[in-house]
């Protein structure tokens, strides 16, 4: 028996005014802060666009077909992560679509997995990961209060891992882990499509990438071989692989948004459960249930200078952190969490972590090739100067702001 895992990830940033648009008479109060460093505007405008291409038709097909399958032998099971940021911005411009993943979660077919709140790189500073254990824990806050359960597996932003988060993650209680199936940790007999752990023991579910590409990526590239992928050929793909498990793992958007609606990927999800049920030894799962039901084949060890992920062709770090602009403002934003934490103030903190999003960085990517072309693709700013001087503004002016407030309030003090 093959498990089949679907994960699909839904997020949205909340993207930087340019810098010549923050301005403001007189004393700003903290209170004031996202409509003073944050684009409500485009950020509503995205959101929109991609809630009527995806988010709401996607939804709503998943939705049809889990009751389709519900009380079948072998019933439709999916899985979500869904980042903190992606939630604030459903509820301010379309709650009926949180209505719709509340509706996913009560036909028990559904699992949410845990994320950091802001799809942030907080997992990568700090020796105790205080700040990335914080918005782990927030973010399953909100998960159990939307839609009843907690999350008992976990996702890390864009699939960061290594052993110090794996070790983190575990000491959260959570029962295992998604990640990047990267070729360089396959040596051997070694395959994506078994159970791992982590050094600390933490069992790990990797992303059989090849597979989740064809839908995610070459789905409507007419120059593919396999064009048009038809629901019956990959379901015989799925039921060739004689492995335990093969998790498909994929951006969210990718359904209606990056891949439209005409090229019939809606068709293709639609047919794929019946597909995949024609094969006796395929069955869906969810990554809960996959972790627990299998064994443990191996351990993976992938020490903190060799983190993984799954983006780009390096699967590394280096979408973020390949630069000197990305690793000169992570070196400013990691600066900032002393004199943020030291203003006790919520509004402070609340700015900082919503900078702390890795598209903010992603957007810094000077990559060439096709991998260059992505990063521009999902850059809401033109071109990476000014994603580089609205980040490093903001984060400067952040700084100013939170030492003048920690300043005023050490002198009220003292008089």
């Amino acid at each position: 028996m093959t498990l089949v895992t679907f994960f699909f990830f839904a997020h949205q940033p909340e993207r930087l005014l340019p810098y010549q648009m923050r301005s403001v008479e007189g004393l700003l109060y903290p209170d004031r802060y996202h409509e003073y460093y944050f684009d409500e505007d485009i950020n509503s405008d995205v959101f929109y666009k991609v809630a009527e291409k995806c988010y709401f038709p996607t939804t709503r097909l998943l939705l049809d077909l889990i009751y389709q399958h519900k009380e079948t032998e072998k019933p439709f099971k999916i899985s979500f992560g869904l980042s903190g940021t992606f939630l604030d911005q459903a509820a301010r411009y379309a709650p009926e679509l949180i209505e719709l993943f509340q509706l996913l979660a009560k036909t028990g077919c559904v699992e949410f997995t845990g994320e950091t709140y802001y799809h942030s790189l907080s997992g990568l500073f700090g020796e105790d990961r205080s700040e990335f254990r914080a918005q782990v824990i927030k973010h399953s806050d909100k998960i159990e209060e939307l839609f009843g359960r907690r999350p008992t597996v976990f996702r890390n932003t864009e699939c960061l891992y290594n052993n110090a988060i794996a070790e983190a993650v575990k000491s959260l209680g959570f029962e295992g882990i998604i990640t990047e199936g990267v070729d360089r940790l396959m040596e051997g007999w070694k395959s994506p499509d078994f159970v791992y752990q982590s050094p600390s023991g933490l069992p790990i579910l990797l992303r059989n990438y090849g597979l989740s590409d064809d839908i995610a990526y070459r789905f409507p590239n007419r120059g593919w071989e396999h064009y048009p992928l038809k629901a019956e050929t990959f379901a015989g793909w799925l039921a060739e692989n004689t492995d335990m498990n093969v998790t498909l793992a994929m951006d969210y958007e990718a359904l209606g948004e990056h891949i439209w609606a005409e090229t019939g990927i809606f068709e293709f999800i639609k047919a794929l459960p019946d597909a995949i049920k024609q094969h006796e030894l395929l069955e869906f799962s969810t990554p809960t249930n996959t972790i627990r039901k299998l064994p443990i084949v191996g351990t993976l060890d992938v020490n903190p200078f060799s983190t993984i992920s799954w983006a780009d062709k390096e699967r590394d770090t280096s979408a973020w952190l390949g630069n000197e602009m990305q690793q000169f403002a992570f070196e400013e934003l990691k600066d900032l969490q002393k004199p943020i934490l030291e203003t006790g103030d919520p509004y402070f903190l609340e700015t900082w972590r919503r900078m702390q999003t890795s598209d903010h960085f992603y957007y810094l990517s000077d990559k060439s090739l096709s991998d260059g072309d992505v990063h521009k693709y999902f850059s809401a700013y033109g071109s990476l100067f000014e994603s580089f001087i609205r980040l490093q503004t903001a984060l400067s002016d952040l700084t100013n702001r939170a030492k003048k407030f920690n300043d005023e309030r050490e002198r009220g003090i003292a008089e």
